[in-house]
């Protein structure tokens, strides 16, 4: 394996930087070609890490999508649904930082498919349960926090992962299709979710989440990485301390860090409230709030298929400004339909308008923080984006008890277009997010 805390000489340093970080540059300097868009999967390896990837992604979402159902079942309350939510992202909160200087210290195979196995053994319990009809909110809430756990050790794990397996010169590629296949599952999954969820009932679902961390576990055991380089012991918090340091130096990092946990904050909440969203004011089952998620699904997995070409024409902070607006404003007119003709392509422009957003502010991140910092900048984003994502959920979830869904969705919508036009009538504030460090 390459050791990224390698020093390359000082002249080399902006090159190497902006290749390995802007993917917009790789495009320009070599030229686009369609073979191109699937570089990084000529690496032996990597193909088996992005086919497992996508088969356990595929049954994440079928157990996200059956469990806010049965949750929503349960209870008939918004609120139980946003708080099962928050058991189940909360740990990312407080354990996300220390992962990653985990995942810099430890075995990173051996530690993916750990976590792994332990979620296949909590699908099987929460799908034996169910199945028994003994699920009730007080196991479903330990048996979420201890998937939240395993994403917190798992996630920053994963993305470093991501080094050791593809050479350099394809990295981006490989990002880019990672992030693609997350979208295809979010747009497979779902619709699976509700047909199955109809069919057969939310224990299925649990089941089949659980056959999926099989493929996953398959896949990671066959790749081979070379044995890591010993790096420099740190002192946990002094390693922490330097990675704020370096933010709290470039402003333009922390403002690009804000601007996503506001937007995760006040626009990521529809997610969870959309079973309450798809039974209270469509009047759909469980099928048709599947056909919601997948229509979602679909806006991100176009947005991810254009972001490569839109970054090639239109410069990052101009991308995230009108991403965030658009975002925002998609939310805010969701609030004001009761239609299902009108609320999908909504959901789809949502879709798109978030993963263009996220997909920009991402990629300005790694292209503004050397290599031997990116993996605790990238925690904070981690932080910023599925951290705050329980409190959301909780925040939102009490909110839309007393409001209705409806509106709850339109306000978070208002203060998330709100957060757009303050980067737009501020310039200075991410002016330098397409420069590369």
């Amino acid at each position: 394996m390459r050791n990224e805390d390698s020093n390359p000489n000082a002249s080399e340093m902006p090159i190497i930087e902006a290749e390995i970080a802007s993917p917009e540059g790789a495009l320009v300097k070599r030229g686009f070609h369609p073979a191109a868009l699937f570089a990084s999967l000529a690496h032996r390896d990597f193909a088996f890490f992005l086919s497992g990837a996508v088969l356990s992604n595929i049954g994440t979402w079928i157990q996200m999508v059956a469990l806010s159902w049965l949750v929503l079942d349960l209870t008939k309350s918004p609120f139980f649904v946003g708080l099962v939510n928050f058991a189940g992202t909360v740990p990312v909160t407080f354990l996300v930082l220390f992962a990653g200087v985990a995942a810099d210290r430890l075995d990173r195979k051996r530690l993916i498919i750990g976590t792994q196995v332990v979620m296949l053994v909590l699908a099987l319990l929460l799908a034996y349960l169910t199945q028994i009809q003994a699920a009730n909110i007080p196991n479903i809430i330990a048996i979420s926090l201890g998937f939240g756990l395993m994403t917190a050790i798992m996630f920053p794990t994963w993305q470093a992962y991501l080094s050791d397996i593809v050479p350099k010169k394809d990295l981006m590629n490989a990002i880019a299709l990672n992030s693609a296949q997350f979208h295809a599952a979010r747009l497979v999954g779902p619709a699976a979710a509700g047909l199955i969820l109809a069919a057969y009932g939310a224990a299925a679902n649990f089941y089949v989440n659980a056959v999926s961390f099989l493929f996953v576990i398959a896949a990671i055991s066959a790749v081979h990485t070379a044995p890591r380089l010993k790096t420099a012991e740190f002192g946990i918090i002094d390693h922490l301390k330097e990675g704020f340091a370096y933010v709290r130096g470039k402003p333009v990092l922390a403002a690009l860090l804000w601007a996503t946990g506001l937007i995760t904050l006040f626009g990521m909440p529809y997610a969870t409230l959309m079973p309450v969203y798809a039974k209270n004011v469509l009047g759909f089952g469980a099928s048709g709030y599947g056909f919601l998620m997948a229509s979602n699904g679909l806006g991100a997995l176009i947005g991810a298929m254009l972001v490569g070409g839109l970054a090639t024409i239109v410069r990052r902070e101009t991308l995230i400004k009108t991403g965030t607006v658009a975002f925002g404003a998609g939310l805010a007119a969701l609030g004001f339909v009761d239609n299902v003709l009108l609320a999908v392509p909504i959901l789809v422009v949502c879709g798109g308008a978030f993963l263009v957003t996220s997909s920009a502010i991402n990629t300005s991140l790694q292209a503004l923080t050397p290599g031997r910092l990116r993996g605790r900048v990238m925690s904070m984003y981690v932080l910023m984006f599925m951290g705050i994502m329980p409190f959301a959920g909780l925040i939102f979830g009490a909110v839309a008890e007393y409001t209705g869904v409806a509106v709850a969705i339109a306000i978070g919508g208002v203060i998330t277009s709100l957060t757009g036009l303050i980067l737009t009538f501020i310039p200075k504030l991410i002016a330098q997010a397409a420069t590369s460090s």
